[in-house]
This record gives C-alpha cells, structure tokens and sequence, in this order.
C-alpha cells in the first residue's frame, strides 16, 4: 500500500527569502508554480502608478467560505502575492498566508514584504518595510503596517472579493451564487472609492471610530444614488476633520466645496487620503471623482 506524503506543516513565521515562499519554481527564470492563479481586480488599489501582479494559491480541495458573498474567509493554507515593480524594475512582492485558525490574527495570517535585489535574483524578507526601493519612490510596508489596512476584512484580503473579481464561477466556493451571476460596483468611481477607501472606512476598519462613513460597497448594492457610500457621504456634516473652509464630506454638485474630494489631491500626511502608501496624487481618479460629485 503506498501512503501518501504528509503535508508539510505550515510556518509560523514567513521564510527570509522569496524563493522559499513557493511562489516560484525557478526565481531566476522568474517560473510561477503550479497551482498560482494569476488573477486582476476590478477595481484597481492606486499605488502611484506601480506595474502590478497579483496571485493566490488555495491548499488542494479545500473551499473559500462565501457564506457571507462580502466577506469571504479562506482556508488555512491560502497564499496570495502581489509584485510590485516601476520602469522595468521589480521592487517588492508581498504575501498573505494564513497558516492557522485559532483566532488570533497575527499567528493565523501571517503578512509581509520582500524587497528584490538589484539583478533581481532573489527577494528578502523586510520586516520593517524599505524607503525608496532602488532609486524609485517607492517604499515597501513594514509588517505591522500592513494590517493598518487589512485588519478591516474578516478573511484579511482585499483584492480577492465576490465584487472585485466579477465572474466567481471559477473558484471553489462553499456556497456559489447562481449560474450565470457576476457582480460589478455601480459605476466606476464608486468602485475606485471601494477599492481605495473602503478597506479602512467600513465598520470593521480603522477609519470607522473617527468618522462612522462607509466607502465599501456590498454585492446587493446595484443602484449608483441609493448606497452606503452616498448615504453616508453625500450631504453629511464634517466632525474630525474641519478645515479651509470644508463643512461637507461630499457636496453634491460641487466638488470644489467636497472635503473628500480636497483630500484626495493632497499628498500631505496630515490631510491626504488615502493616508498611507502613496506619494502622489491619482490625477484620473481625481477627476472621475470630481465627475461623479459633479453629477449627483
């Protein structure tokens, strides 16, 4: 009788080189393994104009938990990768890997960068992040730091959503909308908001205690006037952040008098939003956002 391999049991830290992450089977070569799906959102997280690529890796047989479509939970054993690179340059990968279920978030997710080296043979573990990954502006989060963001999402992933990827019919879900079903935000700038703000300004997230307004979207919210994001922006007074004149988070029909629109063509850390992982304005999304605010 021929027994099969144990699995391998799971890290409890992530390994120090790229290469031992499994996400490639020849790092030279730059060879993803088998079993990585290359996947792209929907609605695209601005990273100062970063070149992206984003992956995920479910352990073999096992389901994504879609008992609630907005808020997936993934079985232990997922890994997901995000590249990261600028002119040509491969600049950091970063990982998701949950590795347990007992509750406790930093030893079930395990989260971090690596920060490739010039000839780009091999990524190291950057614990405390990176400045200005070789010779670009682009810096890579410290581990603690990424849970600013992903502490906001029960599964701790972004990206990899019912609402960000559409078509669902793909993946193993435990219990999968009807045939047919794909799902899609209202319209673009509502989807640019979801992507970009919503993963902190959400009743889970870290933007919640200070302004109770909701940038995220749920799969049922089809109708592009009547969401939480509107509901919860168009017309409502400013509490904590009060400034060069601004009463309203949003004005509709006025942009110029929007503070949420002011914020996001800022880059200063004391007004700027999003507050983090960025150092230059999105100037496309400014103006769609200065477009929808101007239509409602």
């Amino acid at each position: 009788m021929v027994v099969p391999d144990a699995p391998m049991p799971l890290p409890s830290e992530l390994p120090d080189r790229l290469s031992l992450t499994g996400l490639y089977t020849d790092i030279g070569a730059k060879t993803i393994a088998p079993g990585l799906v290359e996947f792209t959102p929907n609605n695209v997280l601005w990273s100062d104009a970063a070149e992206k690529h984003r992956w995920y890796q479910l352990p073999p047989g096992a389901q994504i938990d879609s008992s609630d479509m907005d808020h997936w939970k993934f079985p232990v054993g997922t890994k997901l990768f995000k590249e990261f690179a600028l002119d040509g340059k491969r600049l950091e990968t970063r990982l998701i890997w949950r590795v347990a279920d007992t509750g406790n978030r930093e030893k079930d997710t395990l989260v971090g960068a690596y920060v490739w080296n010039d000839d780009e043979s091999e990524g190291t573990f950057a614990k405390d992040g990176g400045q200005n990954l070789r010779g670009t502006q682009h810096d890579a989060p410290a581990a603690d730091t990424c849970w600013r963001c992903h502490v906001g999402e029960a599964g701790h992933v972004l990206g990899l959503s019912a609402l960000q990827l559409g078509d669902v019919s793909s993946l193993p879900l435990s219990a999968p909308p009807p045939a047919g079903t794909t799902y899609a935000a209202p319209n673009a700038a509502l989807g640019y908001l979801h992507a970009n703000c919503g993963h902190c300004h959400n009743p889970e997230g870290g933007g919640w205690q200070d302004s109770h307004m909701i940038l995220r979207l749920d799969v049922d919210e089809h109708d592009p006037s009547a969401n939480q994001i509107v509901q919860t922006t168009v017309g409502v007074d400013l509490e904590h952040w009060i400034n060069n004149g601004y009463t309203k988070r949003v004005v509709a029909g006025d942009p110029d008098q929007s503070a949420l629109y002011y914020r996001m063509t800022q880059r200063d850390e004391n007004v700027q939003m999003p507050p983090l992982a960025t150092e230059k304005v999105d100037d496309a999304a400014v103006a769609m956002i200065r477009a929808w605010i101007q239509s409602l």
